[in-house]
């Protein structure tokens, strides 16, 4: 069994990412942060497909996506195919907007939560599945899970 990769799209609480990758890696997880410069003339589709190719991750590939990034996540996933890079499964973190099109999503989808009470409606109208958390273990447990092969 090996353990693949999970990719941190950028977004969301620097805190959050700092203790996420710690408890990712204390359960022998790898996580990948994307960091992106502040200005750029490219497309930030474009920014976050190079930065992944050029860093180029073992698989199966986890997906974590902040509010932020998730309108990426198809143009990211094609890219993904495109490189023969086997996407294991998508986490959305209180996601906002649904980024669904004809070539997304191609691995299950989860949607991740903090808190029980469920605050968006996208798995009931998606057919995806919810990922509450309490603690970040919780969270870094599930990613590191969908990340083995």
């Amino acid at each position: 069994m090996s353990t693949g990769s999970i990719i941190a799209l950028p977004g969301g609480d620097f805190e959050f990412h700092l203790a996420l990758g710690t408890a990712v890696k204390g359960l022998g997880g790898k996580i990948f942060a994307i960091d992106l410069p502040p200005v750029s003339v490219a497309p930030m589709s474009v920014l976050l497909c190079a930065h992944l190719h050029e860093l180029d991750p073992p698989g199966p590939m986890v997906i974590l996506a902040p509010a932020s990034s998730i309108d990426y996540l198809p143009a990211l996933a094609l890219a993904q195919r495109t490189a023969h890079r086997r996407v294991a499964a998508y986490y959305l973190i209180d996601p906002q907007t649904d980024p669904t099109g004809p070539t997304w999503p191609d691995a299950p989808v989860y949607v991740a939560q903090q808190n029980s009470a469920a605050t968006s409606k996208l798995p009931v109208l998606r057919g995806w599945k919810e990922c509450n958390f309490t603690t970040i273990d919780e969270l870094a447990a599930a990613l590191v899970a969908s990340a083995t092969d």
